[in-house]
């Protein structure tokens, strides 16, 4: 397996956890977990040492919802650093300048990794500068997404913003594409 195989298999992981993570997320917010089993005293016998977790912190289905959700920002903004570091990897440096499809695409991958990489459990965009603090404009699958980075600068990172969960699996499988 070559180096470039190995990026896009971190994606893949990547993407995996993302995917979990909704799931659950979805999962919990339904009601379907069954609290009083999940909220239960646990002890995780390790090597070196055991460690505890007494029932209360997620004794509602509220703190289990946010701590799901949560959860998915982590593992969005992860999948958000390893799909940039995938682009690095394959030698393919950020050309923010460049109003191309490719490194439209790319640029707003840079964007969205740096909202997370700053600060996972607050993720703001930053966009400084006349290359980034600018509309970047991504087809996807024939449909363009226009994200104003420049509005956005400083605002907590949303979804939306980029069109949804939807859209960021659309812009992991086109950088896959471009990548392979």
């Amino acid at each position: 397996m070559n180096i470039i195989d190995e990026a896009l298999a971190d994606v893949e992981r990547a993407f995996r956890h993302l995917e979990f993570a909704i799931k659950l997320m979805c999962y919990c917010e339904v009601g379907h977990l069954e609290l009083e089993k999940f909220d239960a005293d646990t002890t995780i016998l390790l090597p070196n040492e055991n460690i505890s977790f007494p029932t209360g912190a997620f004794d509602s289905i509220e703190a289990v919802v946010l701590a799901s959700q949560a959860l998915v920002g982590m593992a969005f903004g992860t999948s958000a650093i390893v799909l940039e570091a995938a682009y690095e990897v394959a030698g393919r440096p950020r050309k923010p300048t460049s109003r191309q499809p490719e490194e439209e695409l790319r640029t707003l991958i840079y964007m969205v990794r740096c909202a997370f990489a700053h600060n996972p459990a607050l993720p703001l965009w930053e966009a400084r500068g006349p290359n980034f603090a600018r509309t970047v404009s991504v087809v996807l699958q024939g449909s363009t997404i226009a994200v104003d980075l420049k509005s956005l600068h400083g605002k907590p990172f949303e979804y939306d913003h980029i069109g949804g969960f939807a859209n960021w699996m659309k812009i992991k499988a086109e950088s896959v594409a471009l990548l392979q």
